[in-house]
């Protein structure tokens, strides 16, 4: 597939707006692409050498029928489109990211000349051939393709980093899908108690017993002008059978960081007026290991790596300034990704 003429820069930073970027722009190679993968029709209508990277587009075809049946199921309609204002609860939010046609995660890597380059970075863009809330960025890239506009596409951006530019004489890809995460069905237990989680894609269930449920404080790390939340529950559980790949997150967001006046009375920020939007190094609180990926809107993720005893695990809530009296948890099952595939691309020339 040749792209038409107009307009484009591809650097080593792999991304779709690079038009003012000083870098130099990629040279196109004589080399693509069309395979089926994950139940989907994929294009490769470029490669590009940089001097810092080779830099691969991949078009995944999206049928606009299944797109438009997803989009109504969350309140789009053609005459409104989306209402922005709405506010997702995390159980909604993971249901969307794992029901869309457009959600699709992968890694891959570049063989050149039988010497293999992993990929480094990496952006997307989308494309539906209806009116939506979306970037015009995916038709533009549509467009200068060549792509089937009755079609809905996922366009991926992939820089695969080398020390300095070479000649490419043969080229493959190395695909590999990424683990999908399926959320269950919210609960609420005690210490003591029992609970069956249906698996959403097997329908087995398994029965997890509430071993403990116990308050922490956390040993928040110190960030000047701002405090963090730090009230958490600790569940520690068992399942049966051993679910590998089962997690659990705490269905609320928790509370966002809150400036406080120092002693001098004087104010200070950072990342802006709106709070603080670096990323918190991890704390330590007993045998578990835990980090905070915040912002102003409040943290999005808690990790944690417990020192459990065989057969046991630990979930941690979102924090929180004051304990909370309840908490509800969301299961989410992750399942395998596609099969790796290897795409051996055509010269051109």
């Amino acid at each position: 597939m040749k792209e038409r003429a107009g307009a484009w820069k591809v650097t080593s930073h792999a991304s779709f707006w690079d038009e003012h970027s000083r870098e130099q722009p990629g040279v196109p190679l004589p080399f693509s692409g069309e395979f089926c993968w994950a139940g989907s029709h994929w294009v490769v209508p470029g490669v590009y050498s940089t001097g810092k990277a080779l830099v691969v587009d991949f078009c995944r075809q999206v049928d606009p029928e299944a797109m438009k049946r997803f989009l109504r199921q969350w309140g789009w309609t053609e005459e409104a489109g989306v209402d922005q204002s709405r506010d997702f609860t995390p159980e909604e939010a993971a249901r969307i990211e794992a029901e869309s046609p457009m959600s699709f995660e992968f890694r891959a890597e570049a063989q050149v000349n039988g010497k293999m380059f992993p990929l480094r970075r990496s952006s997307a863009v989308g494309y539906l051939p209806f009116p939506y809330d979306g970037d015009d960025m995916g038709r533009r890239v549509a467009e200068h393709y060549g792509l089937d506009l009755s079609q809905g596409w996922h366009i991926f951006r992939c820089a695969f980093p080398w020390p300095r530019r070479r000649q490419v004489d043969s080229l493959s890809l190395v695909l590999k899908g990424r683990k999908k995460h399926l959320p269950g069905q919210p609960f609420s237990v005690k210490a003591g108690e029992q609970v069956e989680l249906p698996d959403p894609a097997t329908g087995d269930r398994i029965r997890l017993t509430a071993l403990a449920l116990e308050q922490l404080g956390l040993d928040t790390p110190a960030l000047e002008g701002w405090e963090l939340p730090s009230c958490v529950w600790r569940l520690t559980y068992a399942l049966e059978p051993e679910r590998p790949g089962l997690t659990l997150r705490d269905m609320a967001t928790g509370d966002p960081p809150r400036p406080r006046p120092p002693a001098d009375g004087s104010w200070g920020y950072i990342g802006g007026e709106d709070g603080p939007t670096a990323t918190f190094a991890a704390a330590e609180t007993g045998a578990a290991s835990i980090g905070i990926i915040g912002g102003a809107d409040g943290p999005t993720a808690i990790l944690v790596r417990e020192n459990a005893r065989p057969q046991e695990h630990s979930a941690l809530s979102a924090p929180r300034f004051a304990p909370v009296e309840n908490v509800t948890w969301l299961p989410v099952f992750s399942q395998p990704g596609a099969a790796d595939l290897t795409v051996e691309l055509r010269r051109t020339e």
